[in-house]
């Protein structure tokens, strides 16, 4: 799935307001919403799958996914199962290892982070700042290991002032 919307956003004209680096990083395989299969009416599987988007999902996140589906895939597999539109998927935000595959604040809905049960959420373990692409100074990536040098670095402090 993460392939194709790679390709199909190369394949988005060159005047797209969403063919920029700042929504590309919304293209990581752990930010991808899970498919089911599509059934019909007597229960059998019609061959395509329902894509749902996450509740907390904001909408300019939900808008440029949905753009870069609209595109035809310029390199389309052999066997490619059709995706539709399905509604909205009531999951929380994953929290992701690496920083660079976290939700940046711009794909989160800001409404639903405000929500009492929800601000938990609110911390760099799942959502991280946008980045340099969006008119931050600093990358996330960068913040987050400006921080790990600064925790080794105390923990150095700490370790030599007990020696003496």
């Amino acid at each position: 799935k993460c392939e194709v919307h790679e390709r199909k956003f190369a394949a988005l004209s060159d005047d797209s307001e969403f063919k920029t680096d700042a929504f590309k990083t919304a293209l990581i395989p752990q930010l991808m919403s899970e498919d089911d299969d599509e059934t019909n009416e007597e229960g059998r599987l019609t061959g395509r799958y329902i894509s749902r988007p996450w509740v907390w999902a904001s909408e300019q996140r939900n808008q440029f996914i949905a753009a870069v589906d609209a595109q035809q895939d310029p390199h389309p597999p052999k066997c490619y199962t059709i995706r539709v539109r399905g509604e909205t998927l009531d999951v929380a935000i994953l929290r992701i290892q690496k920083v660079e595959h976290r939700a940046r604040r711009w794909m989160v809905s800001q409404e639903w982070l405000a929500q009492p049960e929800n601000q938990k959420y609110d911390v760099p373990a799942f959502v991280v700042d946008n980045g340099k692409a969006w008119g931050d100074p600093k990358d996330p990536e960068e913040t987050i290991s400006a921080q790990k040098r600064v925790k080794i670095q105390k923990k150095e402090v700490a370790a030599r002032k007990r020696e003496k």
